[in-house]
């Protein structure tokens, strides 16, 4: 019994000691902090080991109150996990500093969140005490630090030895925080970049304002204004994205910079529903999806407004909701016209599919449901990038779309609505004007009537559908043979008018019918059974014919009137009215209006 009491014993005696041990050595890691050497060859760097950070939890104590009262209460952290921050508490995490023995530049903080509420550094200015600077869209941008686009701060690193310095955070919702520090050459090398990129950016977003306002200034649509405010409201929604709104809009109004942050991104969302719902006349052809574009479009204005009504944590669920599901609606709808055969629907499928996507993962990402990966904003403004061109090519196809409508609609009081030829009325003016051109200016010109014979037959056999389509095919093939500047017209069902300027010879008319003849016996593509067309043509020409502009037409039409349908000669001639020969005067006749002759007279 005693024995096995003393191994007992000893048991739990090593098993006391190896969680002695084990505590020890995790305490030790728990207290060990990353020390980060500044190199200059280096140049820049994120911070990738963990973070000593405290959490505040009403936000109020100051940063000697903090060292004092908790100086060994902070707890490491992984920089790739995000600070326990929301709204009403602050996150104060230590930075451990040591400048490399060859270092002699000058070195820079930066958090690249233009959302960020607020953000200090402190640092020791070697005589007992603390200098801040500050940043944040809580605070006028006039007022940080250093104005940016976002938190940047300078660091007084000393030569020797390591150095703490400590950030104050706060925001109203947990935040991976990106930590860069960079020499001051490299950061202004890197600011520059940014500045040449985002230049280019509103460059081309003020372009397509530019575009859009064009149209509108022409056209006076009502379409083109909307669409010219949608562009600049995208400027706006990225400025508020990259931070440029806050340096540059309103920098003296924190409240509405750090509510645009918030806000923006819904409403842009909202009018990209709208738009691509009218510049794809989406009710035209899917009513039920354009209502419901409609509506997720209008709700995201009571969604933009929730971060004044409630607790902002609150509202960002509502957020992270709408822009993870919005963006499929709106691909749903380009990606729908794109199979009804518009060419708008591509062009905006391949612009919004970037911004989709990205939005997407920004909301999952906002619900938790994805890691957290602060760049997903600066690839949205990549995405907003690339999209700009897109864009301006579905407007410039919309226009074209458009202004070939209001061509169309200006010329249906002149132009035959099936085949777009001219009405008869118009035709018989060009009829007469040729007419009078031959006569005064002896131009040759020729009239020409055609017929589709077996149109009747068509239409009995097929219907009015195919028999429509065939005169349709009747007039494009009318214009193969045609010049831009001669004039074509539709003077009956299935009868059609030409006026060919500059023919003065039959040879050269009847090469221009015989293809035209035979362009009617190939087979019209597309139509089954097979169907072919078959012309009977009367020709005038004007150097042969004295024509009277009120009979000339229906002179052709009674030719075409007495060919046979199986007539093996379809192109036909007017010919000239026959004269008849007039008599030789007699000789008695001739000499009886010659004055008689007299004695004195010659001969």
């Amino acid at each position: 019994m005693t024995l096995l009491t003393c191994s007992h014993t000893l048991a739990s005696r090593a098993l006391a000691m190896v969680v002695l041990c084990w505590v020890a050595l995790f305490s030790q890691h728990v207290g060990a902090q990353t020390t980060y050497t500044l190199d200059d060859n280096v140049g820049s760097f994120r911070l990738q080991d963990s973070l000593a950070f405290l959490v505040d939890p009403d936000g109020k104590s100051n940063i000697d109150e903090i060292l004092k009262r908790d100086r060994n209460r902070f707890s490491p952290a992984s920089t790739a996990r995000s600070l326990p921050l929301r709204e009403g508490n602050s996150v104060w995490v230590r930075l451990s500093l040591a400048r490399d023995a060859h270092s002699t530049a000058k070195w820079t903080l930066a958090i690249p969140l233009p959302y960020l509420d607020y953000a200090a550094l402190y640092q020791p200015d070697g005589q007992g005490a603390w200098t801040r600077q500050v940043a944040g869209d809580t605070l006028p941008v006039d007022s940080w630090s250093r104005p940016a686009l976002y938190a940047d701060f300078k660091l007084d690193v000393p030569v020797e030895g390591a150095y703490d310095v400590y950030l104050e955070l706060r925001n109203f919702k947990p935040t991976l925080m990106p930590l860069m520090i960079a020499t001051e050459s490299k950061r202004n090398s890197q600011r520059e970049l940014e500045h040449l990129l985002l230049g280019g950016l509103f460059g081309a977003l003020i372009m397509l304002v530019g575009v859009c306002a064009i149209h509108y200034l022409q056209s006076r649509s009502a379409d083109d204004g909307w669409y010219t405010l949608y562009a600049a409201g995208m400027a706006v929604v990225v400025s508020c994205m990259t931070g440029l709104s806050g340096l540059w809009l309103w920098p003296q109004s924190p409240a509405w910079s750090n509510y645009t942050h918030f806000s923006m991104p819904i409403l842009g969302l909202g009018a990209t529903l709208i738009f691509v719902r009218h510049i794809t006349s989406l009710d035209a052809g899917f009513p039920r999806l354009s209502q419901a574009v409609y509506g997720v479009a209008g709700f995201g204005i009571p969604i933009a407004l929730l971060g004044v009504a409630i607790d902002r944590s609150v509202a960002d669920v509502f957020n992270a909701v709408y822009l993870a599901t919005c963006p499929l609606l709106l691909l749903v709808a380009t990606i729908q016209t794109w199979r009804r055969g518009h060419a708008v629907g591509r062009w905006l499928t391949i612009a919004y599919t970037p911004n989709a996507v990205v939005t997407v993962y920004i909301g999952l990402q906002m619900l938790q449901l994805l890691p957290a990966w602060w760049q997903s904003r600066y690839l949205m403004v990549a995405a907003v990038a690339l999209s700009v061109p897109l864009l301006q090519q579905a407007l410039h196809l919309r226009a074209r779309e458009r202004r070939e409508v209001q061509e169309r609609a200006d010329a249906l009081p002149t132009q035959d609505a099936l085949t777009g030829l001219l009405t008869r009325p118009l035709f018989d003016t060009q009829v007469e004007l040729a007419i009078k051109r031959s006569r005064q200016n002896r131009e040759p010109s020729a009239i020409v009537m055609v017929e589709v014979v077996n149109y009747s037959y068509l239409r009995e056999s097929y219907g009015d559908a195919i028999a429509e389509q065939c005169l349709l095919r009747a007039a494009v093939k009318l214009h193969r043979v045609l010049r831009d500047v001669d004039p074509a017209g539709r003077v009956d069902t299935a009868r059609f008018g030409l006026v060919l300027d500059g023919v003065a010879s039959r040879q050269e008319l009847t090469e221009r019918m015989v293809r035209l003849v035979a362009s009617g016996l190939i087979p019209l593509p597309g139509l089954r059974p097979e169907v072919t067309l078959q012309f009977h043509i009367s020709c005038a020409l004007l150097t042969e014919v004295v024509a009277d502009k009120r009979t000339v037409l229906q002179e052709l039409q009674d030719v075409l009137h007495g060919m046979s349908p199986r007539t093996r000669r379809p192109i036909r001639f007017l010919e000239p009215a026959p004269t008849m020969p007039a008599a030789l005067p007699s000789k008695e006749d001739g000499n009886s209006d010659r004055a008689p002759l007299t004695p004195h007279s010659k001969p």
